[in-house]
Formats: structure tokens, sequence, C-alpha cells
């Protein structure tokens, strides 16, 4: 009977390729199934995207976003955050409290079949900047102690400034999404272009007349071009310089350029009416 169990193990390992065997496994006299890995290396299990739906947030919602922004956006930002600002940095606790519990924030969800669970995939945040955002930056990073947080005040600021977007579409302030950020393991499957024609539509329902990306590496500049947004300015990173001229900020390859990407909505077109019904 112990033999016939034996060449059952052995026939169920046998017909599973390309997987992993667990290190533990010797341990173990019959070898189990959940030991062994039922995906071939490289490779993930398969998302769709039509499993993914966007839902607005609330103060329901602020330890989700609190918990993803330091899990994934804080870390994989491959330009100013992750790499000159550590975790426990106070103004990136600040800003997390900021974009956790104010503005305008989308959420993307994955449902999960196997458990029916909802699982928080990627983040948008946006709020409304206005012209006078840039002097308060500057201001304030001349009150800061922080080298990285002084440099990260000083970039907002130059970014806000150097476009000069606020006379040249003639608007009172801009609608600027500053959080566009997904999970590693959806990354390139469609989930941040979801997110941001969504806050794409939420403006023009809204009636803001522009829409800001200040793009901070490649990834988001895909997707801003995926969206039909124009991009109207470009820097690259060695040319930001501190008050001695030297270099700042030394981001990760392909990510060497900071770009302003927008979308204007012309206030004279107004909003889209609502489908009405046919009685």
């Amino acid at each position: 009977m112990n033999c016939l169990k034996i060449i059952k193990c052995g026939a169920l390992l046998s017909n599973i390729s390309h997987c992993n065997v667990n290190n533990q496994m010797r341990f173990y006299r019959n070898p189990s199934i959940c030991n062994i890995c039922l995906y071939p290396q490289g490779k993930k299990p398969c998302f769709d995207i039509r499993n993914v739906t966007i839902d607005r947030g609330n103060k329901c919602h602020i330890k989700h976003i609190r918990s993803f922004l330091y899990q994934h956006y804080w870390p994989r930002e491959p330009s100013v955050i992750g790499l000159w600002m550590s975790l426990n940095s106070p103004y990136l606790a600040v800003l997390t409290e900021r974009y956790s519990s104010s503005g305008d924030r989308l959420l993307a969800y994955e449902h999960l079949a196997r458990t029916n669970e909802k699982k928080l995939v990627g983040v948008t945040v946006a709020n409304q900047v206005f012209p006078w955002a840039a002097d308060e930056l500057e201001e304030w990073a001349h009150y800061t102690i922080s080298k990285p947080e002084r440099h990260r005040m000083y970039f907002c600021a130059h970014c806000y400034r150097s476009p000069n977007l606020f006379k040249k579409y003639n608007v009172s302030y801009i609608y600027d999404v500053e959080v566009l950020g997904t999970a590693a393991e959806v990354t390139g499957q469609g989930v941040g272009t979801l997110l941001l024609k969504t806050a794409l539509e939420h403006a023009k329902e809204l009636r803001h007349p522009l829409v800001q990306v200040v793009s901070l590496n490649q990834y988001t500049s895909r997707i801003c071009e995926k969206c039909g947004m124009k991009r109207e300015w470009t820097m690259d990173y060695t040319e930001f310089v501190d008050d001695a001229g030297r270099r700042v900020f030394f981001p990760r390859r392909p990510h060497h350029t900071v770009a302003v990407y927008v979308k204007y909505n012309d206030p004279k077109i107004g909003g889209i009416l609502p489908c009405k019904p046919p009685f």
C-alpha cells in the first residue's frame, strides 16, 4: 500500500513541469501539492483588466491609501521621492496624510474570484493648484532644514512655474494629478491608463479647465500619451542644480527627464450631458 502511495506521488511530481520545488520538501515524507509552485518560472498569475473597478475615495479608504503609498508608490517611484527621501522622513509622512485624506482620490480594485475579495492595485490623487502655489513652496523650502525636503519643494515649484500654464491658457487654477501609481504585480497591464482616463473624465464632468500631470518617469509619460494629453514642457534632471551649481537628482535609467502633460477642456463647450431615458 505504501508503495502505491509513493508511485502516485512520483507520478504527480513528474506531470508538473517548469516548477520550483520548495526546499522544505525534503523534510516531508509525503510531498504535498501545496509545496509545489504551479506557475512557470518568470510568469505571473493571470490578470484581467475587466475585473478592475474604479471607486471614489472617502474616509473609509484612508488606511488603504496610506498603506498603498508606503508599500508600492514611494519605494517604486524612480525619480524624486524614492531615491532622495527615506521612508521615515517627516515630510513624506505629511504628504502621505495629505494624499490619503484630501483631494479627489480614485482607487482601482481588482476583484479576486477565488476568494471573492477586492485588492487595491492603483491609486490616483488630484488637487487644484493655484498660481501662488510655487511661491508658497519656495517659502516653505527656505525654512526647511532637511536637504531632500528642500530640494523637492524647489523642484515642484520649478515645475509649476516654468511651463507658465496659467498665462498660456488663461486659467485661474490647474487640476493637478499629483499621484498616479499602480502595484508592482500589475505594472504595464493598463491599470494606470484606466485610472488616468477616469480622472480626465471626472475633470471634464466637473468643468475643470486644465488638467496637468507632472511626469517624473517614462512610465507616466507613456500613460499620458496614451490618454491623448499634450506635452507642454520638459527638462532633463541634469539641468536642475542647487545654489552651489551641483546636480541634485540622479534617477535610474531610462528616467532622465521630467515632463508636464496637459489636457485642456474649453469652458465654452461645457460638459457632456448625461444620457436621457427614452421616455
